[in-house]
């Protein structure tokens, strides 16, 4: 049989069973089965004859459905009628707009991405259950399929900006064509978005291995992930994951609902996030309304959240979702890494709070500030009595918390006290107060401050601490200091601050006493790691011994020291490697103005500056204050460093300096000015009336 004759047979053999299709999805699979067959035929116009009979066979297909359709329709009465010419009339001018719902980590509380939702805005009655059932009805299923995919690729070129990268998840009616022209556009679109789209398939039995193969080599040759919709009902098994392999399994949320009071729902749900886990997918709890099925889901190990608990869909994109709702999940997933069961008491505007009341119910948590921004809370302890509870203040509080003789603990390098965002909170010390395992961290848009004459001591066990203020790796708000009692901060851990954070900010120490005592590779005491620090101190007695490598009494190991000191008295002990008493140490320069003072420092390390930056040029004033320096180290100075410049100027100081080294002076600095006062220095064993300068 020549080419020809095998040509014609087969388009006779496609035109029978064409004619005798049930559907159009069934019609389309035969046009690609005989196109791939009529393309080995190797004679001119059979493709394109193939083509006009397919264009034929369709358009009949077509007729056919919307017979049918019209038929349906009208059996429809009443309501059903008016929803259906609703519908109608939304797709004739593709009147579909979306919302868009965050998905968020079940870590952190962080968005990971959004999924897209259809809504009919403006059109009263009409949800995305009617669009679908009336577009079905009428045989226009193909179109909801085309202008979703349109109308939100366009949305994501005018929302980049409020995306900031996170992906959105779309929804794909996967056994529905589009046409041809409409199918070419979209895939454009999916080129230039292919980074932030995920799309979500509703799991669909009827799909054969082929279907499934065809949707997975389209997405992939993208390089766009998909997302399994509904798993958990119907036909869903485990097994079909398998055929699927997408890249995001969402679990349902009729296995969500009630998930806290169902066990065999715990049951269900867990294996299915175990065999995501384990096969490299990612698990989504969907429909998470309540807070016991988000803790829920978050202990049986899920990945990401979406449902109105955590946040609703809108037309506008959400930066982030409701603070409380982060900390839940944040304090949630501290429950699954722990081992320990979370139980949040929330407080009264103006309540008394008993810490031993709490502790014997099982509490571990204290929330203030919740449903609202101002208020007067007592947390009231009793002796030696260790709660196990911490305290968590909403974003926005203004107000004051009284500890009263507490014991609050929270597990190590976490805060005992979490001051949230744009928060002004003063702590009122009562009686004797203990922070054990954690600090006081306060949001670096936050203001705190202390009054009362209570003592406060702060025992703190994990590598990198923080006493008051924030961690390593943030800013802290302003901190004001203004009690009549004592705050002790003691740390035998790798790297931490006393009172700062590692990126700086504002501090100011206006009354009471300080002690602090720490053993690690670096500590500072007030000020920050790697930020620049701004730090006041004012009548206050401020003691401390910090033992390490790195070390710095006032100011910053990594940047610019901004110092003023008066009318207090301060004691610095280092022993050290690198130590700088007061000023900055590894880079960055000092500003110190000290006045109407007693200042004593006594530093032990190869190299050291007891005032000034180590590695910076520093500026330094004295005036009216009594400075005493014991200092021993190959490369110890007094004041300034070898390698930038220093300005030092004395006004009726008493300067009593004792000093070994291998340098042979005790400053660099050119610039002296000593207006009075008097100068007792030792170096190396010889004094002098002088500042010897080198």
């Amino acid at each position: 049989m020549n080419s020809k004759s095998k040509g014609i047979l087969l388009m006779k053999e496609y035109l029978e069973k064409a004619s005798g299709a049930g559907s159009t999805s069934e019609l389309v699979d035969l046009d690609e089965k005989y196109k791939a067959m009529l393309a080995d035929v190797d004679e001119d116009g059979l493709m394109e004859l193939h083509q006009a009979f397919s264009v034929y066979a369709r358009s009949i297909m077509q007729q056919l459905e919307e017979k049918e359709s019209s038929g349906k329709a009208a059996e429809l009465s009443g309501k059903a009628r008016s929803e259906y010419l609703k519908v109608q009339q939304l797709l004739d001018v593709n009147q579909l707009t979306y919302h868009f719902q965050p998905i968020v980590r079940a870590d952190n509380g962080q968005i990971f991405a959004y999924e897209a939702l259809m809504r009919a805005d403006g059109v009263e009655g009409i949800t995305p259950f009617h669009i679908l059932k009336y577009a079905e009805l009428s045989g226009r299923l193909s179109e909801v399929e085309e202008y979703t995919f349109l109308n939100v690729l366009n949305m994501l070129k005018d929302n980049s900006e409020s995306l900031r990268g996170r992906p959105v998840f779309i929804n794909s009616i996967a056994n529905v064509r589009t046409s041809p022209e409409k199918e070419e556009e979209i895939e454009l679109l999916l080129e230039e978005h292919a980074d932030i789209v995920v799309i979500e398939i509703t799991e669909i039995s009827e799909f054969d291995d082929s279907k499934l193969e065809k949707i997975k080599e389209k997405y992939d040759s993208l390089g766009i992930p998909i997302a399994i919709d509904d798993f958990g009902t119907g036909y869903s098994n485990i097994s079909n994951l398998l055929r699927y392999t997408p890249n995001f399994v969402k679990i349902d949320r009729i296995l969500i609902t009630d998930i806290a009071n169902n066990t065999n729902k715990k049951h269900f749900v867990r294996e299915i996030i175990d065999f995501c886990h384990e096969n490299g997918l990612k698990a989504l709890a969907e429909g998470v309304e309540t807070y016991d099925e988000l803790r829920t889901v978050i202990l049986l190990g899920v990945d990401l959240i979406q449902g109105f608990y955590t946040a609703r869909p809108a037309a506008d994109i959400l930066p982030e979702i409701h603070y409380e709702r982060r900390q839940e999940i944040i304090e949630c997933r501290r429950e699954l890494e722990d081992g320990r069961r979370l139980k949040i008491y929330t407080a009264d505007k103006y309540e008394k709070v008993s810490l031993e009341r709490l502790g014997k119910e099982g509490y571990s948590c204290i929330h203030i500030g919740f449903r609202y921004h101002d208020g007067n809370v007592t947390i009231a302890g009793s002796g030696n009595y260790d709660s196990g509870i911490h305290i968590q203040c909403s974003d926005g509080f203004n107000g004051m918390i009284v500890l009263e003789n507490a014991h609050l603990s929270n597990i190590a390098g976490r805060p005992c006290i979490d001051v949230g965002s744009e928060s002004c909170v003063t702590l009122c010390l009562n009686g004797n107060n203990r922070l054990t395992g954690g600090g006081i961290r306060v949001d670096e848009s936050s203001k705190f401050n202390t009054e009362g004459d209570g003592d406060l001591d702060i025992q703190l066990g994990d590598t990198d601490y923080y006493g008051i203020g924030n961690d390593l790796s943030s800013a802290h708000g302003r901190l004001e200091f203004g009690h009549d009692g004592t705050i002790s901060v003691s740390a035998k851990s790798h790297s931490g601050v006393c009172i700062g954070s590692g990126r700086g900010g504002e501090i100011s120490i206006g009354r009471g006493r300080y002690t602090f005592n720490t053993a690690g590779a670096s500590s500072v005491g007030v000020g920050a790691f790697d930020g620049n620090s701004k730090i006041e101190i004012l009548g206050c007695d401020l003691s401390m011994a910090l033992n390490g490598a790195f070390n710095v009494g006032i100011g910053a190991v990594g940047g610019n020291a901004k110092i003023h000191m008066i009318y207090s008295s301060v004691n610095v002990t280092l022993n050290s490697q690198m130590a700088a008493g007061v000023g900055s140490l590894s880079c960055g320069d000092a500003d110190i103005h000290i006045e109407h003072m007693n200042i004593h420092e006594n530093i032990h390390a190869s190299e050291l500056s007891a005032f000034g930056a180590l590695r910076g040029d520093s500026d330094i004033k004295m005036e009216n204050a009594n400075v005493e320096i014991t200092a021993d180290g190959s490369k110890a100075l007094a004041f300034g460093s070898k390698t930038g410049s220093t300005d030092l100027y004395t006004d009726a100081i008493t300067l009593s300096v004792e000093l070994a080294n291998s340098l042979g002076y005790i400053t660099t600095a050119k610039n002296i000015s000593n207006n009075g006062g008097r100068t007792k220095i030792k170096l190396n064993g010889s004094e002098y009336d002088t500042i010897p300068a080198g």
